[in-house]
């Protein structure tokens, strides 16, 4: 599932044009090729896993993830459909077995309506069905192996999902700033965003999904996993009574992110490097 569901926050897309006089403008665009994550022990600070991102026109192609000694463990494929919406992600074990699958199904107007994820050798299969209510609710009901869940999604007036409830409790409400998520309670626990002023990436998660950002919370079934790849800021800081969660950056000439760095409480948890062309 880890593996399954890692999101980043992805991608890069400049655009220059010349406008001197009896020239033709000229469209030149550098696009992300590579992420590299190196995730460290909490306690030791020791490198515990590396993952690699491959990208292809701005989406992730292929994920690769490594142990401590730099052995491969596992690989992800994402693939997408003729009208450029992701549409499975397959993982497979070192000597290539098949080991999961994640279908997604989406309607008429492009929003996901079905999930289906195939784990462990095809031995544990999770379906879950949205609908989507005329009272701007989606209801999400999950079976697992059997075992039957179901919740509902809030969308706000700017088609946002920021309400996610579960036997008629709000579990997490979000406040936003345009797409920018400003403030989360998430099971009595408060959350305050803050942004850097200058840096951005210029396309956020949902660009896989047709710009939904309905289909972002869809995809992984959870709101709070989805929050920071709605916006295009680089978010500084994460905040609340217990915990601190930083991030630190490098940028580029057009104020792009380099490097990332995120603590925790002060101790450092993941390092990113981002390779364009």
């Amino acid at each position: 599932m880890k593996k399954l569901f890692l999101l980043l926050s992805i991608g890069l897309l400049m655009t220059s044009c010349s406008s001197e006089e009896n020239e033709i403008p000229v469209t030149q665009t550098q696009s992300l090729v590579k992420i590299e994550q190196r995730q460290f022990d909490f306690n030791s600070g020791a490198l515990t896993e590396k993952i690699i991102f491959e990208y292809n026109n701005q989406r992730p192609t292929l994920a690769s993830f490594y142990d401590e000694n730099s052995q491969l463990t596992y690989t992800s494929e994402w693939n997408y459909s003729n009208n450029n919406l992701l549409s499975s992600i397959r993982g497979y074990l070192p000597n290539g077995t098949l080991d999961s699958e994640t279908t997604i199904t989406y309607d008429n107007s492009n929003r996901i309506i079905e999930t289906k994820r195939l784990e462990d050798n095809s031995t544990y299969l999770t379906t879950t069905n949205f609908t989507h209510n005329s009272d701007n609710t989606i209801t999400s009901e999950t079976n697992s192996n059997g075992n039957i869940s179901s919740k509902t999604f809030e969308i706000n007036n700017n088609g946002i999902i920021d309400k996610e409830i579960v036997d008629g409790n709000v579990i997490i409400s979000v406040q936003y700033e345009n797409l920018k998520p400003i403030s989360n309670t998430s099971y009595s626990t408060s959350y305050n965003y803050t942004y850097l002023e200058v840096g951005s990436f210029p396309f956020s998660f949902q660009s896989l999904f047709g710009n939904n950002t309905v289909n972002v919370v869809l995809f992984q079934n959870n709101l709070n996993n989805s929050l920071e790849s709605f916006t295009t800021e680089l978010i500084k800081k994460v905040e609340s009574n217990n915990t601190i969660i930083e991030y630190e950056y490098t940028l580029n000439d057009d104020n792009y992110p380099l490097t990332k760095k995120d603590f925790y409480n002060g101790k450092l948890e993941n390092e990113f490097d981002y390779y364009y062309e």
